[in-house]
């Protein structure tokens, strides 16, 4: 797969993850190309306030190897959705967990290692 479309594979996901969850100001995305690890990083506003430095926001860190996304590049549209869809519910789940019960004040992230069994997809799925 060219550069091209491995970078518009991966702004695929980083468009995924954006609106996981609900925030009052635009979640921010960014994204960290450590070459053999691609680290993706949502982050949403929690309580918002009239001076945004008083913005309380949570964090979740996504952690893939360059080959896991080359498999993802790789895939038909259908396949990527899927696995779209599945990075977003790993994301909600290990978030939820971590805040159960709620997380002290201050401690609201969540560091995922993304693993290789959510870029498995049937075989004959179309």
């Amino acid at each position: 797969m060219n550069t091209f479309d491995f970078d518009q594979r991966l702004e695929e996901i980083q468009i995924a993850v954006a609106n996981i969850f609900e925030s009052p100001k635009r979640p921010a995305v960014s994204l960290i190309d450590e070459g053999e690890t691609i680290v993706i990083q949502l982050s949403w506003v929690v309580d918002s306030h009239r001076d945004t430095t008083l913005d309380a926001r949570c964090a979740a860190t996504l952690r893939f190897s360059r080959a896991q996304l080359d498999r993802y590049a790789a895939l038909d549209t259908a396949r990527r959705r899927m696995i779209q869809q599945r990075i977003r519910e790993r994301v909600r789940e290990r978030f939820a967990a971590q805040q159960t019960p709620p997380a002290v004040e201050g401690a609201c992230s969540v560091d995922i290692e993304v693993d290789d069994s959510e870029f498995e997809t049937p075989e004959g799925f179309l």
